[in-house]
């Protein structure tokens, strides 16, 4: 009678482990298919955007997701799990969008859709992580999210100086010299300061 209960027991364990499986897969197939569409996304960065500091953050996502998926497709060999190699028609779309965007306006459509794609990545890397059971999916999970935490910090900072490069320069003016006084636009409350009158003769 115990042996019976015994090997019922690890019946049931042992389909809880395949149920438990599936999930796994479509992770790492879910994974791959995400780093597929970011370094295809960041080679494109490379070659088209107009700031210097954009091409060097994207080559930083080329080599992050170079090795990143070398790695995901030796771990998804080493279970069995074979892992896409062509990107989904919307991916594909979304690049050939991105890539007809002109000029200057590139650089913000790169930087959206960079701290889209991490924001995305991070939720779900993270649900992820509380539910698998196996150790080398936890470990790329950690790999994961310090590339991704990197890869957001960088964006935002470079967002940010996107928006403080639209600001006008105004150069101050040589000494001696009176700024022209500009009047505030008509909707806006505040006091036109007329300068003071020239009292040199």
């Amino acid at each position: 009678m115990r042996r019976i209960f015994v090997a019922a027991t690890l019946l049931m364990l042992s389909s809880l482990i395949v149920a438990a499986a599936p999930l796994d897969n479509l992770f790492v197939r879910y994974v791959a298919q995400n780093s597929a569409y970011e370094l295809e996304f960041a080679r494109l960065g490379e070659v088209r955007a107009t700031r210097p500091e954009l091409r060097t953050y994207a080559a930083m996502l080329v080599n992050d997701h170079e090795a990143y998926s070398g790695a995901l497709r030796d771990m998804a060999t080493s279970k069995g799990i074979a892992v896409p190699s062509g990107l989904v028609d919307d991916d594909r779309a979304r690049l050939d969008r991105l890539a007809q965007t002109p000029g200057a306006e590139f650089d913000n459509a790169f930087l959206l859709e960079a701290r889209r794609v991490n924001s995305e990545n991070m939720r779900s890397i993270r649900n992820e992580a509380s539910q698998s059971t196996d150790p080398d999916i936890h470990a790329f999970i950690d790999h994961f999210i310090a590339m991704d935490t990197k890869h957001e910090a960088a964006a935002i900072a470079l967002s940010e100086n996107v928006v403080a490069s639209k600001a006008p320069v105004i150069n101050p003016p040589a000494t001696g010299d009176t700024m022209a006084v500009v009047p505030p636009v008509s909707d806006s409350s505040m006091p036109v300061i007329n300068p003071p009158p020239n009292d040199k003769k």
